[in-house]
């Protein structure tokens, strides 16, 4: 069935050297509209038994969290221990209890995080352009139903869909992502390269205006120093560009690079082994331009451009599942999955479905 509905979404590709296709996800259930944000938005799940609760062995809440370096990771401080669920309602703005920047309990990438979410439609500023290049178009949201959960400050992801696609279509990813704690803000444009403002940076800056509305969901609870970024095609094309926003401090680009000299963190470029479209070569020409943050690419030798997203069911892919593990490493402190890709013999180094090479990435 995935390799159908692949096949299907390859006959959108439109080839013009920034290329792009998606999948389709299921939703959940639907919650009431959002006055404060602007758009409707519909909840999903619970949280997941495994990663909820407080955990003995990982110590309890520490309001240091650890220190934030320069490049916006985080060090090694102690973790704290809530977790848990909510199925409630949106939660309310609590302009009274701000969050913290801190480190943030181990989870297991590969399932649901403790967050049940919610998605928010047509939110934001209008930016970049719409269908056949037409009106700036706003965007689609995917977070924490209950931000104050927990109480530490939610890391930002932009998101830039492939070329014709929509936020939808990458569905199970972006809402894994909010399950563990992210706040993603996704353009709706279909060619997230155009624009001035670039839509993935507008919808960062947006993002921050909202942690510092009272008026807001958002508000005081937005981790304004660990931003990143990641998007497919043209998305990841349009990722590395963003990179070099100063609040962006790492990024992901899947299936597409370009080089991009001017980032403030570590990058980790991911390509299909068996992608004809934009294929690894590409992605390797970006990774050696980049000498002044560590750096992966990362080959998962199976798939092609498309048919590592999750088009059908809740369960991510192995490829959706790095990218929130690298999402955790660098933007949670999840020092527990930096095994997956630092050092020699790191995970990914070590599966034969993958075919790695680092840049100062020893340690």
């Amino acid at each position: 069935m995935k390799t159908t509905l692949a096949r299907t979404v390859f006959l959108g590709i439109t080839v013009t050297g920034l290329v792009a296709c998606g999948g389709s996800g299921k939703g959940g259930g639907t919650g009431g509209s959002n006055t404060s944000t602007g758009g409707s938005n519909t909840s999903t799940g619970g949280s997941n038994a495994s990663t909820g609760g407080s955990n003995a062995s990982t110590g309890s809440s520490n309001a240091s969290g650890g220190s934030v370096g320069a490049s916006g990771s985080f060090g090694s401080g102690a973790r704290g221990g809530a977790g848990g669920s909510s199925g409630g309602s949106v939660s309310s703005t609590d302009g009274g209890s701000p969050c913290t920047v801190g480190a943030w309990p181990a989870a297991d990438p590969t399932v649901a995080g403790p967050f049940a979410t919610v998605t928010e439609n047509d939110v934001g500023p209008a930016s970049g352009v719409g269908a056949d290049g037409g009106a700036p178009v706003a965007f689609t949201m995917f977070r924490p139903k209950d931000l104050s959960q927990g109480g530490l400050c939610h890391p930002v992801i932009t998101w830039g869909n492939g070329t014709g696609s929509n936020p939808s279509l990458y569905k199970v990813l972006l809402n894994h992502l909010a399950s563990h704690g992210f706040v993603v803000i996704a353009s709706d444009s279909p060619n997230v390269s155009q624009g001035t403002p670039a839509p993935m940076v507008a919808g960062v800056t947006w993002v921050l205006q909202q942690n510092d509305d009272p008026t807001s969901e958002l508000y005081q609870k937005i981790d304004t120093t660990h931003i990143g970024a990641t998007g497919h095609s043209q998305g990841a094309f349009a990722t590395t560009s963003a990179g070099a926003d100063s609040h962006i401090v790492t990024i992901a680009p899947l299936c597409g690079a370009s080089a991009q000299r001017n980032l403030h963190g570590p990058a980790w470029l991911f390509c299909g082994g068996m992608d004809t479209t934009v294929p690894c070569s590409t992605v390797q020409n970006a990774s050696n331009a980049i000498s002044n943050v560590p750096v992966m690419q990362a080959d998962y030798l199976s798939v092609d451009h498309a048919s590592w997203i999750t088009f059908r069911g809740t369960k991510p892919s192995p490829v959706e599942a790095a990218v929130t593990a690298w999402m955790r490493v660098q933007l949670m402190g999840d020092t527990a999955l930096r095994t997956w890709f630092y050092g020699p013999s790191c995970k990914l180094c070590t599966d034969s479905g993958w075919q790695v090479v680092q840049k100062m990435m020893d340690q």
